[in-house]
């Protein structure tokens, strides 16, 4: 009888891919499906796996989902630079290399500050996107706030997953089980060095401004204000800034920084399907 464990390793039902990209092995899974690719971007620490629960839901609503481990993390290795458009740059070879277009990109965090420079810059995989969101994106960063955040961020990292798989589960006392499970694993394979090129940048970065380049509709949802990565004032200049029809800002209550997993899950996705079947 398979424990509990194995039935979550085993649930996984997508398909592994590797790719080379910036000189860098790249991995992705793939849920598979028919209808439009959706591109999912993780956050720091986490994995493509940990989308375990948002793919399928993805696919069963007519979509293929398709989640990169971002670089240094999951079966991916560590970026040779650390800067956003480095990062973009990645993910946008790995949608030339699928060939994917009508692409609709989705990024958490990390992932959707990644997300959005990939919509905003030079590489030639923007025209491959249709709809871009960002979920309580990584919109600025300061030297001395990454510095402050690193170690809370550092905890687990490279540690075996059954060990920190109590820490997870006792921080994260409202997450599915499955939540518990893949994140544990993600901070596993997590490499402390793409960690640290994320947190301690040589000079504060921001990418408020390069929402006005997006010529592809853009949705940024974000949880509630005193768990969100978007500082108020942040805010208020990305809805200033979104204004005229380039996209929107929309809070869904009861989230979260982590807006995929634990209670938010059912609300945020409920929001994003309804903004992606538009």
């Amino acid at each position: 009888m398979l424990g509990n464990e194995e039935i979550m390793s085993n649930a996984l039902d997508a398909t592994r891919g590797y790719l080379a990209a910036g000189g860098i092995r790249l991995s992705y899974l793939d849920w598979g499906g028919s209808g439009p690719p959706v591109v999912l971007l993780h956050g720091i620490t986490s994995s493509a796996a940990t989308f375990w629960r948002v793919a399928p839901a993805l696919r069963a609503a007519g979509f293929r989902p398709i989640a990169l481990d971002m670089p240094g993390h999951g079966e991916s290795d560590v970026s040779p630079a650390h800067d956003l458009d480095t990062i973009a740059g990645l993910a946008g070879e790995a949608i030339e290399h699928l060939g994917l277009r009508g692409v609709r990109l989705i990024g958490h965090s990390w992932g959707g500050a990644t997300a959005l420079a990939l919509a905003t810059g030079a590489h030639p995989a923007r025209a491959a996107l249709t709809r871009v969101a960002l979920v309580d994106p990584a919109l600025t960063l300061a030297p001395e706030w990454g510095a402050a955040r690193l170690p809370e961020f550092l905890a687990g990292v490279g540690e075996p997953a059954e060990a920190v798989r109590p820490q997870v589960r006792a921080n994260n006392p409202a997450w599915d089980e499955g939540d518990v499970y893949w994140k544990s694993i993600a901070l596993e394979q997590c490499r402390r060095a793409q960690v640290e090129g994320f947190f301690l940048p040589q000079e504060k970065w921001s990418l408020v401004e390069r929402v006005e380049r997006a010529d592809v509709p853009l949705l940024v949802l974000v949880c509630e204000p005193a768990f969100s990565v978007v500082p108020a004032p942040v805010l208020e200049e990305l809805r200033a800034r979104l204004r005229d029809g380039r996209g929107r800002v929309e809070e869904v209550p009861g989230t979260n920084h982590n807006m995929f997993r634990g209670p938010g899950y059912a609300a945020t996705m409920a929001t994003l399907l309804a903004w992606l079947r538009a």
